[in-house]
């Protein structure tokens, strides 16, 4: 799965195994209580697979059943957002917000479907003016969006990246020089996969596993350290190390210092063992141990080596 699958790891765990199984069984306990938060977050969860699924298998035509899957999603979630608390109250409130994101993102897939990847808010949107992220979330998607070079294309591994990268992205309206790709969305969404290699230009090796190697000899492509290792490259290409990405591809001279990027809210997240703040570190220890030199600038946010794994 894409979207729900994103969010496996998220409190409330993964939906069942298949969209209407899961859409069912949520709408079996709301009918006992109306009133349940952490059902309507089920729901949404299996809205969410059910829009992976019609993605997965649906003529490039018919877009009815993701939309209405994406539809059923936004009102569960809001509903489970509101339910469960404000920001910060609980992490089942918290994962719920997220995936309202991830649903958003879905949306925008379907526009590029339709008007390509140049598709703006006017075609998919306007996000609810609700539609946020948790701060450690934001800063997360900012980090890589800054990380990656001019022009460039940042993948995501789909966890927890995804949505705070997309969400920078495409809601915040920051980089709009980057493009953008959930890895699992061009592995699961042909549709979406086809209509991105035709506008870049990837000719048949945009159908196969070449499909990288090929974007990284038109332009930087930037993989995110969210990732444990960055997907393999064609014979004679090679990956380099960046703060919190992986680069490869022409014209990579804009090397941004470790010492840009910002993990207040990273600090915050954890002293308060917010939900998603674990998620983050895991992203950030990682690149930190690729890059040392992150580890000075976390040690300026009051970080130290044993949380980050740094040595010391």
């Amino acid at each position: 799965m894409v979207l729900a699958a994103a969010l496996s790891q998220a409190p409330g765990g993964a939906p069942a195994a298949t969209g209407p199984d899961a859409i069912a069984a949520a709408q079996a306990r709301l009918a006992q209580d109306s009133g349940d938060g952490r059902a309507w977050l089920a729901l949404g969860r299996a809205y969410l697979t059910a829009f992976d699924e019609a993605q997965a298998r649906r003529a490039r035509s018919d877009s009815s059943a993701p939309r209405a899957a994406l539809d059923g999603a936004e009102q569960a979630l809001a509903r489970a957002a509101a339910l469960l608390g404000p920001a910060g109250a609980s992490a089942e409130g918290d994962s719920a917000r997220v995936l309202r994101v991830a649903g958003w993102s879905g949306r925008a897939r379907l526009a590029v479907d339709g008007g390509g990847v140049r598709a703006g808010t006017d075609a998919w949107g306007p996000p609810p003016p609700d539609l946020r992220l948790t701060p450690v979330l934001e800063e997360l998607g900012e980090n890589l969006l800054r990380a990656c070079p001019t022009g460039g294309v940042l993948v995501t591994a789909g966890d927890v990246d995804a949505p705070a990268a997309w969400y920078l992205r495409f809601v915040r309206g920051l980089r709009p020089d980057l493009g953008f790709v959930p890895l699992a969305a061009w592995r699961g969404d042909p549709v979406w996969r086809q209509r991105l290699a035709a506008e870049w230009k990837l000719g048949t090796r945009g159908a196969g596993d070449g499909w990288l190697g090929a974007l990284a000899q038109r332009r930087p492509v930037c993989v995110s350290m969210a990732f444990e290792r960055p997907p393999p490259l064609r014979a004679g290409m090679q990956w380099e190390p960046r703060p919190l990405v992986w680069v490869a591809g022409p014209e990579q001279g804009d090397r941004v210092p470790s010492g840009d990027f910002v993990f207040a809210a990273l600090k915050l997240a954890l002293d308060a063992h917010e939900a998603w703040a674990q998620a983050a570190l895991a992203v950030y220890g990682r690149a930190a141990r690729l890059t040392p030199t992150l580890c000075e600038t976390l040690a300026t946010y009051g970080l130290s080596g044993d949380q980050v794994g740094c040595d010391e």
